[in-house]
């Protein structure tokens, strides 16, 4: 199986490891999708971001679905967007996106909830693949050597988009927000412009009250 990528493994931090019944909001999963896309596309070097905006500096997709699908809109722009405005553009549609792809790999089944007949939950195939995200973001922040920037990407974007239980009960939120802070500070600019861009979005949404 290919190596999970950074919106396969935000889908599973989103949801229930082992029922598959989301724990985010569709708004905040959403939130945290899109920067995870946008981080896909600057590890596989399609797009950059200079002065926090988005530009793309390869047209030939990646090959993998929800990145090739944010990239094919990004290429069709005339003009160049912030990553805000691209977080803000993308969530509303990419948890559907992820989902059909993770459903299509056979990654997790959908299944319909028997109260909320409009909402679903997605059991996954193989709980060693379900575990493998929360155990890769743990490892990031308890490792004893520096993670790697995919690593480190992952927690930093489920902590600002609200998993807050990843790292608890070993750490509090002072804790928290240290590391965040410190690994923050030390990853490549344009990585953290996109962890940014989530945060000002996700901050907006608790403003305007937008938290369905």
């Amino acid at each position: 199986m290919r190596r999970l990528t950074l919106v396969d493994s935000f889908f599973f931090l989103g949801h229930d490891e082992f029922t598959g019944r989301p724990s985010l909001s569709r708004t905040s999963l959403g939130i945290g999708l899109a920067g995870a896309a946008l981080c896909d596309l600057l590890f596989t070097d399609r797009i950059t971001v200079e002065d926090r905006k988005v530009r793309a500096i390869a047209g030939r997709p990646p090959g993998i679905p929800t990145a090739d699908h944010v990239l094919s809109e990004i290429v069709s722009e005339t003009g160049t967007h912030s990553v805000r405005d691209w977080v803000d553009h993308l969530r509303g549609e990419l948890p559907s996106i992820a989902a059909d792809n993770l459903v299509a790999l056979g990654l997790v089944r959908r299944t319909p909830e028997r109260v909320f007949l409009r909402r679903h939950r997605y059991p996954p195939a193989d709980l060693l693949v379900s575990t493998a995200a929360r155990s890769k973001a743990r490892g990031a922040v308890f490792g004893i050597d520096r993670p790697d920037p995919h690593a480190a990407c992952l927690a930093l974007l489920a902590w600002t988009a609200g998993v807050d239980d990843l790292c608890e009960p070993e750490l509090g939120r002072a804790q928290v927000r240290a590391w965040m802070a410190d690994t923050h500070h030390a990853l490549p600019r344009r990585i953290s412009d996109v962890v940014s861009g989530v945060a000002a979005v996700a901050a907006a949404v608790v403003y305007t009250g937008d938290r369905k």
